[in-house]
């Protein structure tokens, strides 16, 4: 029988890659796709009854709102869909024996490390952002014995290269702000690891980062030579009320995947060269 897939948050960058891939595998997969107007993940009893309905084997949550200022302006709210929204599908999971996928961020770690963080260095999150994503990871191993916790760094899709490219074509410079060094991650190979793990199930919590580390300056720069692009990429001060609080450090390293035996992800400048070749970006 096919297993039977609800996945929270279709609209994001990484819900509407993984919605697109599932739907290519429609004879392994039969998926249920919400977003925030279809059910409201807040309400305990519209997510148990949505469950007990249709009997989802796994459910991947997905549903994130990763702007740094609108999570600290309402934390409220950001706490509600990352922890609370977190633990009503995790509790809906335990109650129908479903697996549950959580995806958390690099956020979850301040910037003390010069060297790239495993699953097993504490987390010590400074903004509401990451603080919200960690407490949703805690409430996830709490509620549902079948998890897996997926930590990721500086996704990126579609909309945001198109966005660069087009102000460097314009403006003939970008500013990349603070010079922030991470893992930059295409939606693409992330949604393939995510699909991976159906089949695995492997329980605990997982760094799935492209290898490598690269500053913003490098990757904005990455992303211009192979569009074609000849602009200059500047950086400077932290841009934003509260970019002082993003780690200036988060690279991730994928230690989980390589000592349970798993295929290891592709280095950043490959990956981003696939994306844009596969999403038709740049020259």
């Amino acid at each position: 029988m096919k297993k039977r897939i609800w996945l929270v948050g279709r609209s994001g960058r990484l819900g509407s890659a993984l919605e697109y891939r599932i739907h290519q595998l429609f004879q392994q997969y039969e998926l249920i796709a919400t977003d925030q107007g279809d059910i409201d993940i807040l309400n305990t009893l519209e997510v148990d009854r949505f469950a007990d309905m249709n009997r989802p084997d796994i459910i991947v949550d997905c549903a994130a709102i990763s702007d740094v200022t609108w999570c600290e302006e309402h934390p409220e709210e950001a706490y509600a869909l990352h922890a609370i929204g977190a633990r009503n599908l995790a509790v809906a999971a335990e109650n129908i024996g479903a697996w549950i996928f959580y995806l958390s961020t690099d956020f979850v770690y301040s910037d003390d490390h010069t060297t790239p963080y495993t699953e097993f260095d504490l987390p010590n999150p400074k903004t509401v952002y990451g603080k919200s994503k960690r407490a949703g990871e805690m409430f996830v191993r709490t509620h549902c014995a079948k998890h897996t916790i997926f930590r990721s760094s500086w996704m990126y899709g579609k909309k945001m290269l198109i966005d660069l490219i087009a102000k460097a074509k314009k403006e003939g410079v970008v500013d990349v702000g603070a010079n922030r060094i991470g893992s930059p991650t295409s939606s693409l190979v992330l949604s393939e690891t995510i699909l991976s793990f159906f089949e695995w199930q492997e329980l605990g919590t997982f760094h799935i980062s492209c290898e490598g580390e690269a500053s913003r300056k490098e990757f904005a720069e990455e992303i211009l030579r192979l569009a074609g692009v000849q602009a200059e990429v500047v950086s400077g001060d932290p841009q934003g009320t509260y970019a002082h609080l993003l780690p200036k450090y988060s690279v991730l390293d994928n230690m989980m995947l390589r000592i349970t035996g798993h295929a290891t992800m592709p280095h950043w400048k490959e990956a981003l060269k696939d994306f844009m070749g596969q999403r038709k970006i740049g020259g």
